[in-house]
């Protein structure tokens, strides 16, 4: 029997690093060029055409990863990718989340997401979700279930560190809620509870790599709470 919280349901959803990795969605870049600065935007139409056509393209957790490659303004362009993942084929919801985009001036915007990035590298996620929550980094209409991803993506190189960002959204917290004894509300969670989460994925990810006899990552613990948490 499984020592996993959540027992046997966990392990089954535990899916390995190249489905972790490829876990994807489509979605029309159409949606987000006309409201998104192509400056910010533009590499959208660079990713595959999806194979049902329409004008669709793929995006999966991969390369929405390797949107942190460095370059020049790489911390809108990741915040982005972090979107339109989350987004996928749901088209009717980007006008609500463009306003992350267009409500804030784009210089001021990298700017707070180049000190959320300092406080990553300096203090580590903890203290980057401080700044980016309630802090000098925080953007109007950018809350934890979206800015969990860009710090993800920025610190993807980390995942398999104890302290390596994680994505944290309603899911994951109903997922906590229900293995864990936690009892947060899926919306406007206690900041204080994320090292908690990066506490719980370590410990969990040491276990199901102990019983699966390979390694297992910390994101994959995460999407199988998103998996679980979709479904309690």
């Amino acid at each position: 029997m499984s020592t996993l919280a959540g027992g046997q349901q966990i392990r089954d959803l535990l899916c390995g690093t190249e489905a972790l990795l490829s876990q994807g969605f489509k979605f029309r870049p159409a949606w987000w060029t006309g409201r998104v600065d192509p400056s910010v935007s533009g590499w959208l139409y660079e990713l595959p055409d999806d194979p049902g056509g329409r004008g669709y393209r793929q995006i999966d957790r991969g390369r929405m990863i390797a949107v942190a490659d460095g370059g020049p303004g790489w911390e809108s362009r990741a915040l982005l990718a972090g979107y339109v993942w989350g987004t996928g084929h749901l088209g009717f919801l980007v006008g609500r989340r463009a306003r992350t985009f267009r409500d804030t001036a784009p210089a001021d915007r990298q700017k707070r997401l180049e000190s959320s990035v300092e406080a990553l590298a300096g203090d580590g996620p903890t203290a980057a979700y401080r700044v980016l929550d309630r802090g000098p980094g925080s953007i109007k209409h950018l809350g934890p279930a979206f800015f969990t991803k860009f710090l993800y993506v920025a610190d993807a190189s980390r995942v398999d560190q104890p302290d390596g960002a994680l994505i944290m959204d309603q899911f994951v917290v109903k997922s906590l809620n229900a293995l864990h004894g936690w009892s947060e509300p899926t919306y406007g969670w206690s900041p204080f509870r994320y090292p908690e989460w990066l506490a719980v994925a370590t410990e969990q990810a040491a276990i199901a790599s102990d019983e699966l006899g390979r390694p297992v990552r910390r994101d994959e613990i995460e999407l199988a709470y998103f998996r679980h948490g979709k479904s309690v």
